[in-house]
């Protein structure tokens, strides 16, 4: 009985049937690792931007005059408590007279983490009037 008319797969076709499954495995590995590392990336920089944010409006809720007390630098976990060993760094810098008036303050944050052996830094900034 001759081989082609048996049913069934050569040894060749499952080698590459092998082969190309595992190469579509590793790619699928490597989009999945990627997109891990961009997930934790924008859950890092949202968390920056709500302590940011959160900073600012503490800050904009008072008085225009007491501004200049409240520079400081703080070291924070995720949920904006304050920790020695806090992932974020957040640094409020209060500049005043902006633009050569005495009635405008310009308030920066600036929040600082480690990402994969990288600093990366996110910072807000907004000006207050006197009124």
């Amino acid at each position: 009985m001759p081989v082609r008319s048996q049913r069934g797969m050569t040894i060749l076709e499952v080698v590459i049937a092998t082969a190309i499954f595992g190469l579509v495995v590793t790619v699928l590995t490597g989009f999945f690792l990627v997109a891990s590392s961009r997930g934790l990336l924008g859950r890092n920089v949202t968390a920056a931007a709500l302590l940011a944010q959160q900073r600012i409006e503490l800050l904009k809720s008072k008085g225009y005059s007491s501004l200049s007390g409240f520079a400081a630098t703080e070291q924070l976990d995720n949920l904006g408590n304050a920790t020695p060993s806090g992932l974020y760094t957040r640094v409020t810098t209060i500049t005043s007279p902006v633009l050569g008036t005495s009635q405008l303050t310009e308030i920066d944050v600036a929040v600082t983490w480690m990402d994969q052996a990288i600093s990366r830094t996110l910072t807000l900034s907004t000006l207050v009037a006197s009124y």
